[in-house]
């Protein structure tokens, strides 16, 4: 027996949606951003710390998009999705930062001592020499890192910036019916 279509989701509906997880989301990055500003900054590391600033900007764009929308406001749409070009725009930044200012030396001393052994033992086992190989080895590591934080950038806050533009209609439907909607704050 053929399914029967589901029926649309309201635009009432869509907006509590919209709401709570923009709600959820800019608290993950202000508990995400916050703590490595908390870390980094007694640390003496002022670049991580100042990209975990940024964060928070962007976190704080995101809180104050769904105040907007929780206030009745549509422009909250625009703040949503501009919190996440911000926080893409943060993520590939950094990546950038430190593919730039990598200091292999420096990240092999931050390494502990079991964990350098550890790595020493793999490289001999690899055919390659810890010495010589060590900054090459932690330099591609380094790329990989930095072109993985770009890609899942791009698809996790393109994608939550493109579901918000898909939302758009609806909650200016549910916004200018308030009648019909129900509270967003739910």
């Amino acid at each position: 027996m053929p399914k029967s279509p589901s029926p649309p989701v309201l635009p009432a509906v869509r907006l509590e949606r919209v709401v709570r997880f923009a709600r959820a989301d800019s608290i993950g990055v202000f508990v995400c951003a916050g703590a490595g500003l908390l870390f980094a900054a007694p640390a003496g590391a002022w670049g991580f710390a100042a990209f975990a600033a940024l964060a928070l900007v962007g976190g704080g764009m995101e809180w104050h998009g769904q105040e907007r929308l929780r206030a009745g406001s549509v422009d909250g749409m625009q703040w949503l999705t501009g919190a996440q070009l911000c926080l893409y725009t943060v993520i590939v930044g950094y990546a950038a930062w430190r593919w730039r200012f990598f200091e292999p030396a420096a990240y092999w001393a931050e390494i502990p001592e079991l964990g350098r052994a550890q790595l020493e033992e793999q490289m001999r086992a690899s055919g390659l020499d810890p010495a010589a190989d060590r900054d090459l080895l932690l330099r591609t590591m380094n790329a990989l890192v930095c072109l993985m934080l770009v890609g899942f950038g791009c698809l996790y806050q393109g994608g939550v910036a493109l579901w918000y533009h898909l939302q758009r209609r609806a909650v200016g439907e549910a916004l200018q019916n308030p009648s019909t909607a129900s509270d967003p704050a739910g």
